[in-house]
């Protein structure tokens, strides 16, 4: 079962143009060889980094949405520790939308706060009335 992921990674800096899409391409083909899909790809260019890795001080950021089998990414990771012109890199799961009747809008969580109300749903699925900054509040004021 394939799973949504994306992986955000650091070429190095002194990589023209043509060097660093052989780079993009090179992960590309990487997540193609383990049988996963590519989605899209945004190159975000380069960036002074937060402290120096590796004696560098810049990178060239990109940003890539796959989807990969989850027994797979441990082999991308080892394969990318080892690259010489991605040096830095992070794979997260992206999370899962759950879907419920065509055309419904997705599903909150019981007790999730609203982030435009301020309110939480209840599990009977009708909206807390009163907002959670309220109920902070009340909590602070009892101690």
């Amino acid at each position: 079962m394939l799973r949504d992921y994306e992986i955000l990674y650091i070429v190095r800096p002194e990589l023209d143009d043509e060097q660093l899409q052989q780079a993009v391409a090179s992960v590309d083909k990487l997540i193609d060889n383990l049988g996963g899909a590519k989605q899209k790809t945004d190159v975000w260019g380069r960036r002074r980094l937060a402290y120096e890795v590796k004696h560098l001080r810049e990178g060239q950021y990109v940003l890539t949405d796959f989807q990969l089998e989850p027994v797979r990414v441990p082999e991308m990771e080892a394969t990318l520790k080892i690259s010489d012109t991605v040096f830095r890199h992070l794979i997260v799961r992206k999370p899962e939308i759950r879907r419920g009747r065509k055309g419904a809008k997705r599903e909150a969580l019981p007790g999730a706060a609203d982030a435009a109300t301020g309110s939480t749903v209840e599990p009977d699925g009708e909206p807390d009335p009163e907002p959670v900054v309220a109920a902070a509040a009340e909590e602070e004021d009892e101690e």
